[in-house]
C-alpha cells in the first residue's frame, strides 16, 4: 500500500497540489502580517481561499503548461529553454495573471463585474513586472532543474510572487479602509 502511495505522490501533479496548497496560503499569510495596518489579526479565511486556488487551479494549470510546453519543445538547448520561458510569458503568464484577480475576487463574494474591473485596474501593471521576474526564473527552471521538480521550484519561487500578488489584490482594500478610517474620523 505504501509503495502505491509514494508512486503516486511521486507524480508532478500530485506534488504540485499539494505544494500550491501549502504555499499559496503561507503567501496570504505573510502578505497579511507585512500590511502597514493596526489591524494584525490574520484571516484565516482568505488564507483557505488562497490554498484551494493555488491547490486547485495553480498547480493543474502550470503542470499542464509546462507538459505543453516539454512537447512542443522537447530539446534540452539553452535555447530552447528560453524560448519555454519568454513564450510562457506572453501565454501561461497573461493568463493566469488575468486569472488570480478574477477567481479570488469571485471567492471572496464579489460579482463578475467586481472580477472584471478588479482585473481591468490591476493586470497590466501586475503582468509588466511579472514579465521582468519570470523569463529569468523559468530560463533557470527549465535549463537546471530536472523536470519532475520544475513544478515545485516553480512553488517556491512562486512563495515570494504569490505574496506580491496577495498585496496587490489587496492593496485597493486597503486605501479604502484607511479613507473609511480617516471620513469616520472626522
Amino acid at each position: 500500500m505504501w509503495s502505491k502511495i509514494f508512486k503516486v505522490s511521486n507524480h508532478g501533479l500530485v506534488r504540485g497540489v499539494a505544494i500550491y496548497s501549502v504555499t499559496w496560503p503561507v503567501s496570504s499569510i505573510i502578505q497579511q502580517s507585512l500590511a502597514p495596518t493596526g489591524n494584525k489579526d490574520i484571516d484565516l479565511k482568505r488564507a483557505a481561499k488562497f490554498s484551494m486556488y493555488g491547490g486547485l487551479y495553480v498547480a493543474p494549470t502550470l503542470y499542464a503548461w509546462m507538459r505543453f510546453a516539454g512537447y512542443i519543445w522537447p530539446s534540452m538547448t539553452i535555447t530552447s529553454h528560453i524560448t519555454k520561458a519568454v513564450v510562457e510569458q506572453f501565454t501561461y503568464g497573461p493568463f493566469a495573471t488575468a486569472s488570480f484577480f478574477y477567481f479570488m475576487t469571485l471567492l471572496e463574494g464579489g460579482t463578475l463585474d467586481d472580477a472584471k474591473l478588479e482585473v481591468q485596474e490591476k493586470f497590466i501593471s501586475t503582468w509588466k513586472i511579472a514579465m521582468m521576474v519570470w523569463p529569468v526564473l523559468q530560463t533557470i527552471n527549465y535549463c537546471v532543474i530536472p523536470a519532475n521538480n520544475r513544478l515545485i521550484f516553480v512553488s517556491f519561487a512562486g512563495l515570494v510572487w504569490t505574496t506580491f500578488l496577495a498585496y496587490r489584490k489587496y492593496e485597493k482594500n486597503k486605501i479604502l479602509s484607511l479613507a473609511d478610517k480617516n471620513t469616520n474620523d472626522s
